[in-house]
Order: structure tokens, then sequence, then C-alpha cells
């Protein structure tokens, strides 16, 4: 019975993934995977963040101030990708598109570089 459920849910990512990687637009089926993605990778954000915060802050800061902002990323992801989860085939108020973002926690790094900060001459 577990091997006719591991095969059942291969198959089905492997057509999600056919199927929403044939169009670059959102869809229910890349809302079902983002879900997905976010559920499963959402821990990242105890590591992400605190890296990020480490490029404009001390050591000290980011590290205890990047795990309590990734704790918090990490169960807001964690909502956001049982709610994609369980409502896939119906578009939300963006249609498709991600509730938050970046849409997972490891998407476009570039984007989530901190804000750059001010330079005075002195």
């Amino acid at each position: 019975m577990k091997k006719y459920f591991l095969v059942l849910g291969v198959a089905l990512f492997v057509l999600m993934g056919l199927v929403s990687g044939a169009s670059a637009e959102d869809s229910a089926f890349t809302k079902f995977g983002r879900g997905m993605a976010n559920i499963v990778i959402s821990p990242g954000e105890l590591y992400t963040q605190p890296l990020l915060l480490s490029k404009t802050s001390e050591p000290s800061i980011a590290a205890f101030g990047g795990l309590f902002k990734g704790l918090s990323m990490f169960i807001a992801r964690e909502v956001v990708g049982i709610y994609e989860v369980v409502t896939f085939p119906i578009p939300n108020f963006k249609g498709y598109g991600p509730i938050i973002e970046p849409a997972t926690t490891f998407t476009d790094w570039d984007t989530r570089k901190p804000p750059t900060q001010k330079v005075t001459a002195e």
C-alpha cells in the first residue's frame, strides 16, 4: 500500500511539473507546487534570515535578530504553504500569484538583499 501511494505521489508531481512548466504564467499547479515548496523548505528561513541580517548588522545582532525573524518567517511560510495547497484550484486575490514575496525561501536570492545604507560624507 505504501508503494502505491509513493508511485502515485511521484506521478502526480511529475505530471504537475510538466503541465505547469508548459506555461510561464501562474496556474493552479504552480500554486500547489509553491505551497508544497513553502511547507517543505520553510525551515531554511532559520538560515537565510540571519545571513541577510548579517550584511547590515553586527554578528550578535544578526544571530539573535535573524533567528527571531527566521522563526517568524518559517511560521508564516508554513501557514501560507498550507493555505496554497488546500486552495490550489481556487484563485486568490492575486489570481494564482504568490501571496508573499519572494515566493519561496530560496527564490530570487538577489532580491532578498538588505536595503543599502546611506553613506554620509564627513
